[in-house]
């Protein structure tokens, strides 16, 4: 099997590696398994081994999480969570292995959330906390690379996780996950690649003083 391919890269190919989630009484579980039914080795990515990315099923709620190991195979996190439904994507690179992210669900207690119905921004300019982003004119066409350009407003972010922003896409069905990162270690520029047309949701997060901020928006993708 030719393992030359970059993670970063959504390839078509079978992921090695399965993720399985689980909650209970506050506690997020993840357990991993590669192809042999071992537990793989993960890389250093930006400056952790797993970003877990959860979003509730209507993509109200956003967390950003880092859980650490506990054995071999078992990463958890203490993160009590509202009853609801949860789309869940762990972000791993495994050495040697070919993965890509796939929604796990997790329901917490009986309340199902609903599915999102996202509506186009009409608003480019969010604050957060006294600390204003814009998000510059998109034109967000599938298959391309979308720049997405934001404006900081003369405040110069702290690096987060090794650079000056993340940003986090996941499509309305919440089933694509995109993690963008920045053009260079030094900008608040980043390229997106859309997989298909749709409406999408993007968490912008950045660092100021202490405190990450994380803003989101929604687009449009024409075909």
């Amino acid at each position: 099997m030719d393992h030359s391919h970059h993670h970063h890269h959504n390839h078509s190919g079978e992921s090695e590696v399965k993720a399985a989630v689980t909650y209970k009484d506050g506690k997020i579980s993840i357990g991993l398994e590669d192809n042999t039914g071992k537990a793989p080795e993960l890389a250093l990515a930006h400056e952790k081994v797993m970003h877990f990315i959860m979003v509730s099923n209507d993509l109200q709620h956003y967390y950003h999480l880092h859980p650490e190991k506990e054995q071999e195979g078992l990463y958890t996190i203490n993160h009590p969570l509202n009853d609801g439904t949860y789309k869940v994507f762990v972000d791993i690179t495994p050495k040697e292995k070919a993965y890509q992210a796939a929604p796990n669900t997790v329901q917490v207690g009986t309340n199902e959330t609903g599915k999102a119905a996202l509506k186009p921004d009409d608003n480019w300019t969010k604050e957060v906390d006294g600390k204003t982003v814009a998000l510059e004119d998109v034109k967000a066409e599938a298959g391309k690379a979308v720049p997405l350009d934001f404006n900081m407003h003369g405040e110069t972010p702290e690096p987060h996780l090794g650079a000056l922003g993340h940003v986090v896409i996941v499509d309305e069905a919440a089933e694509q996950y995109i993690h963008v990162h920045p053009d260079s270690d030094d900008t608040t520029t980043f390229h997106a690649h859309f997989p298909k047309p749709g409406m999408y949701k993007i968490w912008a997060e950045f660092q100021f003083g202490d405190k990450v901020h994380t803003y989101s928006f929604i687009i449009e993708v024409s075909k």
